[in-house]
């Protein structure tokens, strides 16, 4: 297929499960398109890890690598992002793509995009890429809040701004990639939808970038060898979610202890928004492989153990380990008499990860009977 025929896409990622999906599915379709990304939304240019990796990747299925900056508050946000639009426009003029693709049709600058090409395109097509929790939970609808955002945004950018009930509901959108098509909210289940492959993630070439962002967090060669030893992987959540479960750092320590008594190889990484290193002193008390809490877990997961066990409770790294690396024993301990995390229970269940309320019950990680690991007390 010569290059004039080939498809023109363009990725608008704004996180790094975005920056990742972006990148594999490219690598994979690299034979049948031409790509392009700008990252946008992004709070720095100079030491942001993700465009620096994007530059610096060998193996790079993008012909084209940019980057608009979301750093404005309150109303000088409507002068930074008009000022996007501007870069923004000046980079599909050339290009003219067939296909702007986006992990939110919410983000201001997917519409605006849509808005301009098909004004000069009629066939350009919004294709969302999963973002992880949204496309299986929903967004919560608030109406009258969504209602005034509406409002406000027609105000500061245009009539052609929409404001869909949940991600990817707009009519920006005509096709939707997914992990699991099947267990997607309807409004997505709408669109033409397609599977995204966990194997586009651990290959050569999109591994190759993995490395490339984990290199800037300083994790060499040396420890993602070490990582091929280790039999468990544990989650550390959010800081104010540690604080509404009752109990928690008593049950983690237990735990530890006796995976350390079984001779258990344990890697943990703490939520990104914790501030200090290691405020549970995990590495001192328990041996543990620590890993940068800044560092995006989907970017370690192609470099785990082949079956090893990947640990946590409430938030969407579980769910991207259970796609990413199917072949991992992923599991959620979320305790019984925790409201807060009872409220991720169905998801979890919806999406069959797997769930207990105790580590104890955790199956294949030494003696379950021990006293070391009765978490019950």
């Amino acid at each position: 297929m010569i290059a004039s025929n080939k498809k023109k896409v363009l990725y608008l990622p704004s996180t790094p499960l975005n920056v990742l999906i972006a990148a594999a599915h490219a690598t994979a379709f690299s034979e049948e398109q031409i790509s392009q990304v700008v990252l946008i939304d992004q709070k720095s240019l100079d030491d942001n890890v993700y465009f620096n990796a994007l530059n610096h990747w060998q193996d790079s299925p993008f012909e084209c690598v940019d980057l608009t900056l979301g750093q404005a508050k309150g109303w000088d946000k409507v002068t930074e992002r008009k000022d996007n639009f501007a870069k923004l426009a000046g980079l599909v003029e050339p290009f003219q793509p067939d296909v702007i693709a986006v992990g939110s049709d919410r983000r201001v600058e997917f519409q605006y995009l849509m808005h301009l090409c098909k004004s000069k395109l009629s066939a350009v097509q919004g294709w969302y890429l999963d973002d992880g929790l949204y496309s299986y939970a929903g967004r919560p609808y608030r109406w009258f809040k969504d209602a005034i955002n509406s409002v406000l945004k027609k105000m500061s950018y245009g009539l052609w701004w929409q404001e869909p009930k949940t991600v990817g509901a707009s009519s920006w959108i005509d096709q939707a990639w997914l992990f699991q098509p099947s267990h997607a909210v309807v409004a997505l289940q709408a669109k033409q939808c397609h599977l995204i492959d966990p194997k586009w993630f651990t290959s050569d070439q999109v591994k190759g970038l993995s490395k490339t962002v984990l290199s800037n967090y300083q994790v060499n060669d040396s420890v993602l060898q070490t990582l091929q030893s280790v039999g468990v992987f544990l989650l550390i959540p959010h800081p104010n979610n540690i604080k509404k479960m009752t109990g928690y750092e008593k049950r983690i320590f237990r735990f530890l202890a006796f995976l350390k008594q079984q001779g258990v190889s344990i890697a943990v990484k703490y939520h990104p928004r914790t501030p200090l290193a290691d405020p549970l002193n995990l590495v001192r008390e328990y041996n543990v492989l620590l890993l940068p809490s800044g560092l995006a877990f989907e970017f370690i997961l192609p470099f785990l153990k082949w079956q090893s066990h990947v640990i946590g409770d409430v938030g969407t790294a579980l769910l991207t380990a259970q796609w990413l690396r199917p072949d991992l024993k992923v599991t959620a301990v979320l305790a019984e008499e925790d409201e807060f995390q009872k409220t991720f229970k169905r998801i979890y269940e919806q999406l069959g990860l797997s769930i207990e309320i105790e580590f104890s019950n955790i199956q294949g990680l030494g003696n379950p009977n021990s006293d070391v690991c009765n978490l019950k007390g």
